[in-house]
């Protein structure tokens, strides 16, 4: 008994050892259609995305024309969108504060897509930086639209929450059955398609940057109130508004 104890002790340490959280850069290419019409390539949308993540932290910055920089800050829950206000005069950034306290958003799972009807799991090949991987797809059927998930199952590297980062807060969570096939890897490859409906969004992975960040990337720039918006943002409510000062 004792030495299948220390056996299976082994085996826990050793995968323990081999997973690494991940720290550093993913950068995807974006594709959106609706209606025949590739919205990717108008200006108010964007072809690409990268995502610089540690420690449940990240930072999403897109190239679309108008300037977007999505700040997540996990310990505070809280969630900050800074762009160009075309109706601001100043023309300085302006910086959305979204509280996710409010209303127990974070860490749940809210699709609007509805409930898991099925899902089904199949080997799949992808090409990332010039090789083909060996990987995983899982296929998940919904009330109201499809998910489609690549990823790997080798320990090589793992995020460390259980998120999916690439859709907008409030859908994030992965519900348990997802959660418990991907087990906080990377997406190599996500796509939702919307049922009856000629509506998709895919992100496909294009490059992995292992880098080490400084803390301080991921502070809340400098800001104060926008003009019009002082009264509100002394309320308790979900969402504040600023113009960055730095």
């Amino acid at each position: 008994m004792r030495i299948l104890i220390l056996i299976f002790s082994l085996l826990f340490i050793n995968q323990s050892t081999t997973e690494k959280e991940f720290e550093g850069e993913l950068i995807y290419h974006h594709n959106m259609k609706m209606n025949s019409k590739n919205y990717s390539k108008s200006r108010n949308f964007y072809d690409t995305l990268t995502i610089s993540y540690k420690d449940k932290n990240y930072i999403k910055l897109t190239n679309k024309k108008e300037y977007e920089k999505i700040l997540f800050i996990d310990s505070l829950k809280k969630i900050y969108v800074i762009y160009k206000d075309n109706l601001s005069k100043s023309k300085k950034l302006s910086m959305n504060e979204d509280n996710l306290n409010f209303g127990k958003l974070y860490n749940r799972e809210n699709s609007h897509f509805g409930k898991i009807v099925s899902l089904s799991k199949s080997d799949t090949i992808l090409n990332l930086d010039k090789k083909d991987c060996e990987l995983k797809k899982l296929f998940v059927e919904r009330e109201y639209g499809n998910e489609t998930y690549v990823y790997s199952e080798s320990n090589d590297f793992k995020l460390t929450d259980n998120r999916n980062i690439l859709r907008n807060i409030g859908e994030q969570i992965h519900p348990e059955q997802i959660a418990s096939e991907l087990q906080n890897s990377i997406l190599y490859y996500y796509k939702l398609k919307v049922k009856n409906a000629d509506l998709y969004e895919e992100y496909r992975l294009v490059k992995i940057k292992n880098k080490v960040f400084e803390s301080s990337i991921f502070e809340i720039p400098e800001h104060k109130d926008a003009k019009g918006y002082k009264r509100e943002n002394k309320k308790q409510s979900r969402f504040k508004y600023y113009e960055l000062t730095e």
